[in-house]
């Protein structure tokens, strides 16, 4: 698994490090690559950041969103890049959103990734962050023919 340029991708999707707390498209304030800011990092989050506190938070969050994705595909014989796509699944949703994806994990268990594909397209996930989705999905297509 290639994590520093996943980790670089997840940032990018994020729109980089932003040193300043955002309401991101649902009304959640954020900060640096996409943290979600929690009530109890209010007095130190919801003032601007340095650059180095932005990365630390990304890494402490990519780094909970590996455990997640692993917790989330225990027991699957997934390839490398599935993986991936779930970690970016994870780092975005939190591993109690993605728990929700009951028939997008059926799928991935069975090794169905066509359906697993179908199912991240029917959620709420894909109408609320469809360009996001999309290239996840684009990502997925990689596993249906890993050897291509």
């Amino acid at each position: 698994m290639d994590l520093p340029t996943l980790q670089q991708e997840i940032i990018q999707e994020e729109g980089g490090v932003i040193l300043e707390p955002y309401q991101d498209h649902l009304g959640y304030w954020t900060i640096g690559a996409g943290h979600l800011v929690r009530d109890h990092e209010k007095d130190e989050l919801m003032n601007p950041i340095s650059y180095q506190r932005g990365i630390e938070l990304f890494l402490k969050d990519f780094n909970v969103a590996i455990d997640d994705a692993e917790s989330f595909t225990d027991g699957m014989i997934l390839d490398d890049n599935a993986h991936e796509c779930i970690i970016h699944m994870v780092f975005q949703l939190g591993l109690p959103r993605l728990n929700k994806f009951v028939k997008f994990k059926k799928c991935l268990s069975e090794n169905n990734i066509s359906g697993a594909m179908e199912e991240m397209k029917d959620s709420l996930w894909y109408r609320q962050t469809t360009n996001r989705a999309n290239r996840i999905i684009k990502k997925m297509e990689k596993s249906l023919n890993p050897n291509a």
